[in-house]
């Protein structure tokens, strides 16, 4: 009989400027190229355009400057993740996510991680908590303050 893993889970790395995130995959519905952003009048500085995707119109953030750093601009290596709906919003309200450059598939296991001391990382609501791999720091958002942002 196989014994399931129940202390790992499957997710990406997501490289932004200064630091990268860690998202479940569970979270991501698509991973796609930038194409053209439309600007959304009267937005947040963080919010840097919408793109069409799936017959829905998908706004796309900058994490950078929701943490309060510069606002980011699309690169020739940067990709957008497309998150699924976060928790009680509707099935159609996709988010998407500004990366520096592609994402990378990460497992990772409790017994290989360690949580990082407030100090390491940067001092903002967004960020739920973070993980070290190695010499590696990954920021864990805070998918319900990201919820209170984009939709207050």
């Amino acid at each position: 009989m196989r014994k399931l893993a129940t202390d790992q889970i499957h997710g990406l790395e997501i490289p932004i400027s200064g630091l990268s995130l860690f998202l479940p995959s569970a979270t991501i519905a698509e991973i796609v190229n930038v194409g053209t952003l439309t600007p959304v009048p009267f937005a947040p500085p963080w919010l840097i355009g919408a793109i069409g995707w799936r017959t829905v119109a998908v706004p796309i953030v900058s994490f950078e400057a929701l943490l309060g750093g510069a606002v980011t601009a699309p690169r020739p290596q940067s990709k957008l993740v497309v998150l699924y709906p976060l928790r009680g919003r509707a099935d159609w309200e996709f988010v998407g996510l500004l990366t520096a450059s592609e994402p990378r598939p990460y497992m990772v296991q409790a017994a290989t991680t360690v949580t990082p001391s407030t100090d390491d990382l940067p001092i903002t609501p967004y960020l739920a908590t973070g993980i070290k791999f190695g010499d590696r720091l990954f920021g864990i958002p805070d998918l319900d303050r990201l919820r209170q942002a984009f939709y207050p």
